[in-house]
Protein backbone atom coordinates (compact mmCIF):
# COMPACT_ATOMS: atom_id res chain seq x y z
CA UNK A 1 0.00 0.00 0.00
CA UNK A 2 1.10 3.58 0.18
CA UNK A 3 2.72 4.65 3.13
CA UNK A 4 1.77 8.73 2.60
CA UNK A 5 -1.29 9.63 1.04
CA UNK A 6 -1.70 13.31 0.62
CA UNK A 7 -5.16 15.17 -1.01
CA UNK A 8 -4.16 18.49 -3.28
CA UNK A 9 -7.09 20.19 -3.03
CA UNK A 10 -8.94 24.23 -3.37
CA UNK A 11 -10.45 23.10 0.00
CA UNK A 12 -13.55 24.33 -1.09
CA UNK A 13 -15.51 20.66 -0.11
CA UNK A 14 -12.96 20.27 2.86
CA UNK A 15 -14.80 23.81 4.26
CA UNK A 16 -18.13 23.05 3.63
CA UNK A 17 -18.64 18.85 4.27
CA UNK A 18 -16.79 18.27 8.44
CA UNK A 19 -17.94 14.42 7.17
CA UNK A 20 -16.09 13.89 4.30
CA UNK A 21 -12.69 15.32 5.51
CA UNK A 22 -13.78 12.75 8.23
CA UNK A 23 -14.09 9.71 5.58
CA UNK A 24 -10.87 10.59 4.01
CA UNK A 25 -9.10 10.53 7.24
CA UNK A 26 -10.35 7.06 8.12
CA UNK A 27 -9.18 5.72 4.77
CA UNK A 28 -5.99 7.06 5.41
CA UNK A 29 -5.69 11.15 4.20
CA UNK A 30 -2.30 12.22 6.23
CA UNK A 31 -2.47 16.02 4.54
CA UNK A 32 -3.86 18.30 2.28
CA UNK A 33 -1.87 19.97 -0.31
CA UNK A 34 -4.15 23.47 0.25
CA UNK A 35 -4.56 25.79 -2.99
CA UNK A 36 -3.69 29.08 -0.98
CA UNK A 37 -2.49 32.14 -3.12
CA UNK A 38 -2.99 34.84 -0.81
CA UNK A 39 -4.11 36.74 2.26
CA UNK A 40 -7.11 38.62 1.24
CA UNK A 41 -9.46 38.07 -1.34
CA UNK A 42 -8.05 40.62 -3.77
CA UNK A 43 -5.89 37.89 -5.01
CA UNK A 44 -8.23 34.88 -4.74
CA UNK A 45 -10.57 37.03 -7.43
CA UNK A 46 -7.85 37.30 -9.52
CA UNK A 47 -6.58 33.85 -9.77
CA UNK A 48 -10.00 31.69 -8.47
CA UNK A 49 -12.83 34.20 -9.65
CA UNK A 50 -13.94 34.82 -6.16
CA UNK A 51 -13.89 35.45 -2.65
CA UNK A 52 -12.32 32.55 -0.89
CA UNK A 53 -10.36 33.85 2.18
CA UNK A 54 -13.14 32.52 4.38
CA UNK A 55 -13.37 29.19 2.53
CA UNK A 56 -9.54 28.33 3.04
CA UNK A 57 -9.65 29.30 6.91
CA UNK A 58 -12.40 27.25 7.18
CA UNK A 59 -10.55 24.05 5.70
CA UNK A 60 -7.63 24.55 7.65
CA UNK A 61 -9.91 24.66 10.84
CA UNK A 62 -11.24 21.34 9.81
CA UNK A 63 -7.92 19.68 9.27
CA UNK A 64 -6.53 21.01 12.48
CA UNK A 65 -9.69 19.44 13.88
CA UNK A 66 -9.26 15.75 12.03
CA UNK A 67 -5.26 15.64 12.78
CA UNK A 68 -4.64 15.80 8.91
CA UNK A 69 -1.43 18.45 8.16
CA UNK A 70 -1.97 21.17 6.03
CA UNK A 71 0.33 22.31 3.35
CA UNK A 72 -0.13 25.77 1.99
CA UNK A 73 0.67 26.15 -2.13
CA UNK A 74 0.61 29.60 -3.61
CA UNK A 75 0.97 30.11 -7.27
CA UNK A 76 2.78 33.30 -7.43
CA UNK A 77 2.11 35.67 -10.07
CA UNK A 78 4.43 38.78 -10.78
CA UNK A 79 1.96 41.73 -9.89
CA UNK A 80 -0.75 39.64 -8.31
CA UNK A 81 0.63 37.94 -4.82
CA UNK A 82 4.34 38.14 -4.98
CA UNK A 83 4.22 41.24 -2.30
CA UNK A 84 2.35 38.85 0.09
CA UNK A 85 5.18 36.38 0.46
CA UNK A 86 6.31 37.34 3.63
CA UNK A 87 2.62 37.82 4.97
CA UNK A 88 1.76 34.31 3.31
CA UNK A 89 4.88 33.09 5.88
CA UNK A 90 3.78 34.69 9.19
CA UNK A 91 0.18 33.31 8.11
CA UNK A 92 1.58 29.89 8.33
CA UNK A 93 3.91 30.29 11.27
CA UNK A 94 0.92 31.95 13.31
CA UNK A 95 -1.46 28.64 12.44
CA UNK A 96 1.38 26.39 13.58
CA UNK A 97 0.68 23.31 14.34
CA UNK A 98 -2.22 22.76 12.07
CA UNK A 99 -0.18 24.44 9.31
CA UNK A 100 3.09 22.27 8.73
CA UNK A 101 4.43 24.04 5.71
CA UNK A 102 3.88 26.50 2.92
CA UNK A 103 5.20 25.14 -0.52
CA UNK A 104 5.38 27.64 -3.27
CA UNK A 105 4.94 27.79 -7.20
CA UNK A 106 5.93 29.82 -9.45
CA UNK A 107 3.67 30.41 -12.15
CA UNK A 108 4.31 28.24 -15.17
CA UNK A 109 2.06 28.52 -18.05
CA UNK A 110 -0.24 25.92 -19.81
CA UNK A 111 -3.60 25.71 -22.07
CA UNK A 112 -4.20 28.39 -24.82
CA UNK A 113 -1.63 31.23 -24.52
CA UNK A 114 -2.20 33.58 -27.53
CA UNK A 115 0.02 36.17 -25.56
CA UNK A 116 3.65 35.99 -25.53
CA UNK A 117 5.14 34.95 -22.57
CA UNK A 118 8.10 37.21 -21.44
CA UNK A 119 10.44 37.55 -18.52
CA UNK A 120 8.05 40.20 -16.43
CA UNK A 121 5.57 37.06 -16.13
CA UNK A 122 7.24 34.91 -14.01
CA UNK A 123 9.40 34.58 -10.91
CA UNK A 124 12.54 32.36 -10.51
CA UNK A 125 13.69 30.48 -7.66
CA UNK A 126 16.51 33.16 -6.90
CA UNK A 127 14.23 35.65 -6.79
CA UNK A 128 11.61 33.75 -4.98
CA UNK A 129 14.59 33.07 -2.28
CA UNK A 130 15.92 37.01 -2.36
CA UNK A 131 11.74 37.85 -1.95
CA UNK A 132 11.60 35.01 1.44
CA UNK A 133 14.25 36.62 3.08
CA UNK A 134 13.81 40.53 2.16
CA UNK A 135 9.88 40.34 2.97
CA UNK A 136 10.08 38.59 5.61
CA UNK A 137 12.81 41.03 7.29
CA UNK A 138 15.19 38.23 7.53
CA UNK A 139 13.18 36.11 9.79
CA UNK A 140 13.09 33.50 6.42
CA UNK A 141 17.27 33.70 5.23
CA UNK A 142 18.19 32.66 1.20
CA UNK A 143 20.96 30.86 2.76
CA UNK A 144 18.64 28.94 4.87
CA UNK A 145 17.60 26.84 1.93
CA UNK A 146 18.83 23.40 0.36
CA UNK A 147 18.55 22.04 -2.67
CA UNK A 148 16.28 19.20 -3.26
CA UNK A 149 17.63 15.31 -2.23
CA UNK A 150 15.50 13.88 -4.85
CA UNK A 151 14.89 15.57 -8.27
CA UNK A 152 16.84 18.27 -10.59
CA UNK A 153 18.97 20.65 -7.99
CA UNK A 154 17.24 23.60 -10.42
CA UNK A 155 13.99 22.19 -9.65
CA UNK A 156 13.25 23.28 -5.95
CA UNK A 157 14.29 24.06 -2.53
CA UNK A 158 13.43 23.70 1.02
CA UNK A 159 14.89 24.24 4.86
CA UNK A 160 12.86 23.10 8.49
CA UNK A 161 12.03 25.61 10.87
CA UNK A 162 10.89 25.57 15.00
CA UNK A 163 7.90 28.06 15.25
CA UNK A 164 8.54 30.02 18.56
CA UNK A 165 6.27 31.82 20.59
CA UNK A 166 5.87 35.02 19.56
CA UNK A 167 5.83 34.13 15.80
CA UNK A 168 9.43 33.66 15.50
CA UNK A 169 11.11 30.68 13.95
CA UNK A 170 14.65 29.23 14.56
CA UNK A 171 15.77 27.41 11.39
CA UNK A 172 16.53 23.41 11.77
CA UNK A 173 19.99 22.85 10.54
CA UNK A 174 20.54 18.82 10.64
CA UNK A 175 24.00 17.90 11.33
CA UNK A 176 25.97 17.47 8.17
CA UNK A 177 27.70 19.79 5.77
CA UNK A 178 25.60 20.59 2.08
CA UNK A 179 25.40 18.08 0.09
CA UNK A 180 27.41 19.36 -3.21
CA UNK A 181 29.85 18.08 -6.34
CA UNK A 182 32.58 16.18 -3.99
CA UNK A 183 29.77 14.13 -2.17
CA UNK A 184 27.00 12.88 -4.45
CA UNK A 185 24.05 11.46 -3.93
CA UNK A 186 22.60 8.40 -5.40
CA UNK A 187 19.15 9.37 -6.97
CA UNK A 188 17.41 6.19 -5.28
CA UNK A 189 19.17 7.22 -1.95
CA UNK A 190 18.04 10.61 -2.48
CA UNK A 191 14.53 9.95 -3.41
CA UNK A 192 13.68 7.16 -0.40
CA UNK A 193 15.05 10.43 1.81
CA UNK A 194 12.93 12.90 0.33
CA UNK A 195 9.86 10.81 0.76
CA UNK A 196 10.48 9.89 4.03
CA UNK A 197 11.10 13.74 5.28
CA UNK A 198 7.65 14.77 3.39
CA UNK A 199 5.88 11.95 5.16
CA UNK A 200 7.05 13.13 8.60
CA UNK A 201 7.01 16.87 8.00
CA UNK A 202 3.52 17.33 6.19
CA UNK A 203 1.83 14.65 7.94
CA UNK A 204 -1.05 15.95 10.89
CA UNK A 205 1.36 17.19 14.13
CA UNK A 206 -0.69 14.63 16.62
CA UNK A 207 0.61 11.83 14.29
CA UNK A 208 3.99 10.20 14.82
CA UNK A 209 5.17 10.68 11.38
CA UNK A 210 4.85 14.56 11.93
CA UNK A 211 8.04 14.28 14.83
CA UNK A 212 11.13 14.58 14.15
CA UNK A 213 14.01 11.99 14.70
CA UNK A 214 15.58 11.77 18.02
CA UNK A 215 18.92 11.36 17.40
CA UNK A 216 19.16 14.58 15.22
CA UNK A 217 17.38 16.47 17.78
CA UNK A 218 19.71 15.84 20.57
CA UNK A 219 22.92 16.87 18.69
CA UNK A 220 23.78 20.47 20.24
CA UNK A 221 24.25 21.42 16.23
CA UNK A 222 21.09 20.61 15.49
CA UNK A 223 19.13 24.00 16.71
CA UNK A 224 20.78 27.15 14.86
CA UNK A 225 22.61 29.53 17.12
CA UNK A 226 21.74 32.13 14.41
CA UNK A 227 20.56 36.06 14.90
CA UNK A 228 17.36 34.86 15.86
CA UNK A 229 18.08 33.63 19.12
CA UNK A 230 20.23 31.99 21.54
CA UNK A 231 20.98 28.38 22.51
CA UNK A 232 17.55 26.84 23.72
CA UNK A 233 16.87 24.56 26.81
CA UNK A 234 16.91 21.08 25.13
CA UNK A 235 13.81 19.95 26.91
CA UNK A 236 12.25 23.34 25.57
CA UNK A 237 13.45 22.37 22.06
CA UNK A 238 12.05 18.25 21.80
CA UNK A 239 8.42 19.99 23.36
CA UNK A 240 8.36 22.38 20.70
CA UNK A 241 9.86 19.79 18.12
CA UNK A 242 7.13 17.40 18.59
CA UNK A 243 4.41 19.61 16.78
CA UNK A 244 5.64 23.07 16.45
CA UNK A 245 7.88 22.23 12.83
CA UNK A 246 7.18 23.75 9.62
CA UNK A 247 8.64 23.41 6.19
CA UNK A 248 9.07 26.23 3.80
CA UNK A 249 9.58 25.12 -0.11
CA UNK A 250 9.05 25.72 -3.39
CA UNK A 251 9.05 23.92 -6.91
CA UNK A 252 9.09 25.10 -10.62
CA UNK A 253 7.48 23.61 -12.81
CA UNK A 254 8.64 23.57 -16.37
CA UNK A 255 6.46 24.47 -19.39
CA UNK A 256 7.00 25.06 -23.27
CA UNK A 257 9.58 27.94 -22.67
CA UNK A 258 11.01 26.78 -19.75
CA UNK A 259 11.82 22.79 -21.00
CA UNK A 260 14.89 21.65 -19.78
CA UNK A 261 15.89 18.00 -21.05
CA UNK A 262 18.38 17.60 -18.14
CA UNK A 263 16.00 18.42 -15.91
CA UNK A 264 13.28 16.20 -17.04
CA UNK A 265 16.06 13.15 -16.84
CA UNK A 266 16.30 13.83 -12.96
CA UNK A 267 12.94 14.07 -12.29
CA UNK A 268 11.46 11.86 -9.45
CA UNK A 269 7.94 13.53 -9.89
CA UNK A 270 6.04 11.11 -11.89
CA UNK A 271 2.53 10.20 -13.36
CA UNK A 272 1.68 7.04 -14.03
CA UNK A 273 0.33 6.64 -17.77
CA UNK A 274 -1.37 3.17 -18.68
CA UNK A 275 -0.09 3.70 -22.34
CA UNK A 276 3.76 4.95 -21.44
CA UNK A 277 4.76 4.55 -17.91
CA UNK A 278 6.10 6.63 -15.78
CA UNK A 279 6.08 10.09 -17.26
CA UNK A 280 7.74 12.60 -15.57
CA UNK A 281 5.54 15.51 -14.19
CA UNK A 282 6.49 18.58 -15.93
CA UNK A 283 6.95 16.55 -19.56
CA UNK A 284 3.04 14.77 -18.91
CA UNK A 285 1.63 18.21 -18.67
CA UNK A 286 3.27 20.60 -21.06
CA UNK A 287 1.12 21.79 -23.71
CA UNK A 288 1.62 24.18 -26.93
CA UNK A 289 0.55 27.59 -27.49
CA UNK A 290 -2.20 25.88 -28.72
CA UNK A 291 -3.44 24.06 -25.97
CA UNK A 292 -2.46 20.78 -27.77
CA UNK A 293 -1.02 18.40 -24.87
CA UNK A 294 1.80 16.28 -25.08
CA UNK A 295 0.84 12.89 -23.18
CA UNK A 296 -2.70 14.04 -22.01
CA UNK A 297 -5.60 13.12 -23.70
Amino acid sequence: GFGFIQLNTNGIRLADDPEYLKTLKEAGLASVFLQFDGTDDAVHRKLRGRALADVKRRAIDACAAHGVGVVLVPTLVPGVNTHQIGSLLRLAVGLSPAVRGVHFQPVSYFGRCPQPINDASRITLPELMAAIEDQSAGMFEAADFRPPGCENAWCSFHADYLCLPGGKVRRLQAPGALPGCGAPCAAEEGALRTMARVARQWAGAQGGAARPEPPAACDPGYVSGSSRGGPMRLDDFLDQARTHTITVSAMAFQDAWTLDLERLRDCCIHVLDPRRGLVPFCAYNITAVDGRALYRR
